[in-house]
């Protein structure tokens, strides 16, 4: 793939690293009032312009037909953001939590999964959401993050904390109770978020002001380019939506 790129071996290692040594991501779950279930997340990057030219759908086909797509990067291996058409979704969000050499061990010594590499396998092998929240949750994983899955019957959504042995916590949507959304950023939704990087609380007051009633593709990615231009401005957002019917996914630019 190097080669093909005309990218230096190095600078594939870096493009494949670069996740794990920084990241700003926001991802949204939520049920409208019919059922549907609605999936979408951002990568709240502060140079989104140059992302953008890099970014690509990618269509990961099985005997002639689609198996799953996914949003990445060019030259990037595995997946952040990807869908199994009529099964479910996945996003990962990282997870601000352990030291780069914890990453290290796990990865040359104990052999875990890189976390990335993970939703793409999920992605390829799971026939369900039942199945896909079931891998996500258990497989050993290189470092922490955050697994959020959409899938296609309501009460389908879910935000997966992830250690890396195992899973710290599992919120599941709630609307019989009021919880018709979860929000994830980079920090545990149990604790306080930092008042320095708070993309929590515009997102839950969007959705709270849309209401489960009026939500839409449309007013899902709303919401999203509402919190990108009061934290970094204009960046990469791709917004997903599962129905009976499969939708492919959107990648677009807030403004639009």
């Amino acid at each position: 793939m190097c080669a093909v790129l005309n990218f230096s071996l190095a600078d594939c290692v870096l493009v494949n690293l670069a996740y794990e040594s920084t990241a700003f991501c926001t991802s949204i779950v939520a049920q409208d009032s019919a059922g549907h279930i609605y999936h979408g997340r951002n990568l709240d990057y502060p140079f989104g312009d140059f992302l953008r030219k890099l970014t690509v759908d990618v269509q990961f086909l099985k005997n002639g037909q689609i198996a799953f797509t996914g949003t990445t990067f060019i030259g990037y291996v595995g997946l952040w953001t990807g869908q199994s058409p009529r099964k479910f979704t996945i996003s990962g969000d990282e997870r601000d939590k352990g030291w780069w050499w914890e990453n290290a061990i796990a990865a040359f010594f104990q052999r875990h999964s890189p976390i990335s590499w993970l939703i793409r396998t999920t992605l390829s092998e799971s026939e369900n959401f039942e199945a896909a929240v079931y891998k996500l949750a258990k497989t050993p994983l290189i470092a922490d993050v955050y697994y959020i899955v959409g899938g296609m019957s309501p009460l389908e959504g879910v935000v997966i904390t992830r250690n890396r042995g195992g899973p710290a916590d599992i919120w599941p949507l709630d609307p019989l109770n009021g919880a018709w959304f979860r929000v994830e950023t980079n920090y545990d939704h149990w604790k306080p978020v930092p008042e320095k990087d708070d993309r929590r609380t515009p997102a839950i007051k969007a959705l709270n002001a849309t209401g489960q009633e009026n939500l839409t593709l449309e007013a899902l990615f709303q919401v999203t380019c509402v919190l990108m231009s009061r934290m970094f401005g204009v960046l990469p957002i791709v917004i997903k939506k599962k129905r009976k019917k499969n939708s492919p996914l959107k990648s677009s630019k807030c403004g639009r």
